[in-house]
């Protein structure tokens, strides 16, 4: 009897791991997508980045070539929540790359209300962003290019806790929408090769949630690793699942949130 190996997954972030991958990144433009952008660009992808602002954008592959990507980072402005802007995008990024084997799902956004003070249009707004577009996403990109490659890796960025967060309940159903069809394509799609995963990180310490007016001071000491979390963390969850050390990894949600979910709510402060 031969005892199986896998060397390929214990070169899990190594340099050059990701050569030869070709990889879209939505949300792009800022936080936790520009840190994936970039970290994926380091270890060798070829990666496009999409998002509304190509200025943005342009920053992200900016950062990436400063810091040692070997292949320039192809920004592709697109507002996913329309389905002929997502196709005219794939288009241009197929065209460029020839295949897109990679996504990352990590566009997204909500605002904080009562759940009895969202109106229709505000709740229809939050799902259609973060769970209607990256179905679209994903189903179009594994339809072009994935299931005819029968290769691919897919990482959708969610949120913790998923016990319930008042004020959240539009973005609550949408990312539980994302969780659980990640879990039914990643049954769906295993025969083509394809793995899906989802990411929940907890507060991560970003340009969009100092907009939130919190005391990131007291929020870190409230957290049980002491600190608030870095998009960098959240980037290098999404790099290992994308690395041939994630290979055995689908349908999973890893909760990576610095304990955030068991301490919810935060009574101390």
């Amino acid at each position: 009897m031969t005892i199986p190996t896998n060397p390929a997954a214990l070169s899990s972030l190594a340099p050059g791991c990701l050569d030869g991958r070709s990889a879209l990144v939505t949300g792009g433009g800022s936080g936790i997508g520009r840190a994936t952008a970039v970290l994926l660009a380091k270890l060798g992808a070829r990666v496009a980045v999409t998002g509304r602002r190509a200025e943005e954008l342009q920053v992200t592959a900016d950062v990436a070539a400063e810091q040692g990507a070997s292949l320039p980072v192809l920004t592709v402005p697109c507002d996913i929540r329309e389905p002929e802007n997502v196709d005219a995008m794939l288009d241009v990024v197929l065209q460029s790359h020839g295949f897109i084997d990679v996504l990352v799902n990590n566009a997204g956004g909500q605002f904080m209300a009562p759940g009895e003070d969202i109106s229709y249009n505000g709740f229809r707004a939050v799902t259609r962003l973060n769970l209607d577009a990256t179905w679209y996403v994903t189903t179009q990109v594994a339809s072009r290019s994935m299931i005819p490659g029968k290769y691919g890796k897919v990482v959708s960025i969610t949120m913790t806790p998923r016990r319930g967060i008042p004020g959240m309940s539009h973005s609550s159903a949408a990312r539980a929408g994302v969780e659980s069809f990640t879990r039914t394509l990643s049954a769906e799609w295993g025969k083509y090769g394809i793995r899906l995963a989802a990411i929940a990180p907890g507060i991560v310490h970003t340009a969009a949630w100092e907009r939130y007016g919190l005391d990131p001071d007291a929020i870190a000491k409230a957290m049980p690793v002491g600190r608030l979390q870095a998009a960098d963390d959240v980037a290098a969850v999404a790099a290992f699942l994308i690395s041939p050390g994630g290979d055995y990894i689908t349908g999973s949600t890893i909760v990576a949130d610095g304990g955030f979910e068991n301490v919810y709510p935060l009574t101390s402060l």
